[in-house]
């Protein structure tokens, strides 16, 4: 199987854990209590992401890609 890196945005929430989100796949994001538990299920949600579009056909995105915001 094919690995693919991401830059992930990983942001403290105003009300305690963490949010992080993937800007090369527009709409995945996760969040976690803790820094390890949001970058863990942020390769998750972008392992899923990656799924959805292997099974569709369409183009994985590389990191640093431009990003097509009308598409969201």
């Amino acid at each position: 199987m094919k690995t693919y890196t991401y830059t992930v945005l990983l942001a403290p929430k105003a009300d305690g854990g963490y949010r992080v989100q993937c800007p090369a796949l527009p709409g995945v994001r996760a969040y976690g209590d803790t820094r390890k538990e949001a970058i863990q299920n942020i390769r998750i949600s972008i392992s899923h992401k990656l799924d959805t579009l292997l099974a569709s056909g369409k183009r994985i995105p590389r990191d640093g890609d431009p990003v097509a915001h009308a598409a969201q």
